[in-house]
């Protein structure tokens, strides 16, 4: 019996879809260990083990084996993505066969492809095919990926964001930036730390951004959270307001913005006016700020579109070829030398 799945492996998140099934698995890329590092055990991971962080003895370790959209420790990623397999599959006595379709960053050199491709098959998966996160959140996103127009997507992730020009099943020009949301999230927590002198975790900043997150000068918006005075080390309350995320974080959607008008200086004259006609679509977890499609059209003069499932567009994307084998084929074929 052979199982299909498609895995989006990202440093935020770890999703996995299954034909029939959907999305079958969506948890933090994290894994806990006990013991020393040269006999370590699995402890928990996802859920699980995202919530031992910052509370965990000496004897457990928290690893996120993805960073900046890159996977840092294979061992790590390995034992995560295997655990992550035994909650969806049921392993027989020879075990099943899994086919995946796995996304990767844009860019990627051959032995940094070597890595994901070992990771995959010392997980369990038999065999693996590899596509673009972009190119993936293109298909998820339902751009029109397999035919000569041109499409214009803009990945941003927890590690990294992914800007590429997708036609005829391929990636025309792209390129990848470590900016991401988790960067967004310590940029946030050093803002309000240097304006407020209050230290906040991650689970308050997280839920700042998701409740308050704007990109818009005139938000009055405001939300209280509780954190650590930095003089007193004492709880402390504070209200911190929209126009506080506005400030930490328009500087690293200029730079992606910035980044998206250098692949548009460099298109052809038929991609341009393909792309001027369907605009930009965003997609990823943090392009669902509020206020980033109007600040996207006043930099690049473009309609833009933001997904509203958008941080799961590439496993989405992954899924939608395994469930069209003609799409995946002509996805594939374009890889043929």
């Amino acid at each position: 019996m052979t199982e299909e799945i498609a895995v989006s492996l990202g440093t935020s998140n770890t999703s996995i879809f299954m034909p029939g099934g959907g999305i079958v698995l969506s948890e933090p890329s994290v894994i806990a260990y006990t013991g020393d590092p040269a006999a370590r055990k699995v402890k928990a991971v996802g859920k699980e083990a995202a919530a031992m962080e910052g509370r965990t003895p000496d004897r457990i370790t928290v690893v996120r084996p993805v960073e900046e959209g890159l996977i840092s420790d294979a061992d790590a990623c390995r034992d995560m993505l295997s655990a992550f397999l035994l909650k969806i599959i049921t392993p027989g006595i020879f075990g099943p066969k899994i086919r995946v379709i796995a996304g990767i960053p844009v860019g990627l050199s051959m032995e940094e492809r070597r890595v994901y491709d070992d990771v995959f098959a010392k997980a369990g998966c038999t065999h693996t095919i590899m596509i673009e996160n972009a190119l993936l959140s293109a298909v998820g996103a339902g751009m029109p990926v397999h035919t000569h127009k041109s499409g214009l997507i803009a990945d941003i992730g927890g590690g990294m964001t992914e800007i590429a020009v997708v036609s005829l099943g391929t990636i025309v020009n792209g390129c990848s930036m470590n900016v991401g949301g988790d960067m967004m999230d310590k940029a946030l927590r050093d803002f309000i730390m240097g304006k407020y002198d209050i230290d906040l975790g991650l689970d308050a900043i997280r839920r700042i951004k998701s409740r308050i997150g704007s990109l818009y000068a005139n938000d009055k918006r405001s939300l209280i959270v509780s954190g650590t005075d930095t003089a007193s080390r004492a709880p402390a309350n504070i209200r911190v307001r929209a126009t506080d995320v506005m400030d930490a974080l328009m500087p690293y959607y200029l730079r992606i913005a910035d980044a998206v008008d250098s692949i548009l200086q460099v298109l052809p004259p038929e991609a341009s006016a393909d792309i001027a006609s369907d605009g930009l679509h965003v997609t990823g977890g943090a392009g669902r700020i509020l206020g980033l499609d109007k600040l996207f059209y006043g930099k690049l003069n473009l309609p833009v579109v933001v997904h509203e499932d958008g941080e799961y567009a590439a496993v989405l994307g992954g899924g939608k070829l395994l469930e069209n084998p003609v799409l995946l084929g002509e996805i594939l074929n374009t890889r043929v030398k």
